[in-house]
C-alpha cells in the first residue's frame, strides 16, 4: 500500500475517531457500542500505519494484496456488529413483548373490577389516557 494511501486512510480513521467519541458525547451513541467502534477505528490506524502488523495480517489471512486483507477484516467486523445489534434488538423486542402482555393483563383486571368492558373504552377517563 502506498504511503499516500496510508495517509488517507488514516485520516479517514481519526475522523471516524471523532464522529464516535462526539456521537458518544451527545449520548447519541450507547458508550458500549461507541467503545467497541473506537477499539477497531484505533486498531484499523495501527494495522495501516505499521508496515509489519500489516504483512503480519495479511500472512495470517492468506492474502497478496493489503487490501484484501482490510477488506475481509472489516467484513468480519460488520458481521459481527451485525449478529451484536440484532441480538440486542431481540431482547428489547422479547421484553417490550412481556411488558405490553403484563400492562395488557393488569387493564384486564382493572375492567373487571370495576365493571367496565370495552364498550366503554370511549368513555373520556379512557381518552384522556391514550
Amino acid at each position: 500500500m502506498t504511503v499516500q494511501g496510508i495517509i488517507v486512510l488514516d485520516l479517514i480513521g481519526l475522523v471516524l475517531l471523532a464522529w464516535t467519541l462526539n456521537l458518544v458525547r451527545q449520548n447519541r451513541l450507547y458508550v458500549g457500542y461507541g467503545v467497541i467502534f473506537v477499539l477497531a477505528i484505533s486498531n484499523t490506524i495501527l494495522i495501516l500505519s505499521v508496515p509489519t502488523c500489516l504483512t503480519f495480517v495479511m500472512r495470517v489471512v492468506g492474502a497478496i494484496f493489503p487490501v484484501s486483507a482490510l477488506t475481509l477484516l472489516a467484513l468480519c467486523f460488520i458481521v459481527f456488529i451485525l449478529i451484536y445489534v440484532l441480538t440486542q434488538v431481540t431482547l428489547l423486542s422479547n421484553r417490550l413483548a412481556v411488558l405490553v402482555q403484563e400492562l395488557a393483563i393488569k387493564q384486564a383486571k382493572e375492567w373487571a373490577e370495576h365493571g367496565t368492558g370495552r364498550e366503554d373504552s370511549h368513555a373520556p377517563e379512557a381518552k384522556e389516557r391514550l
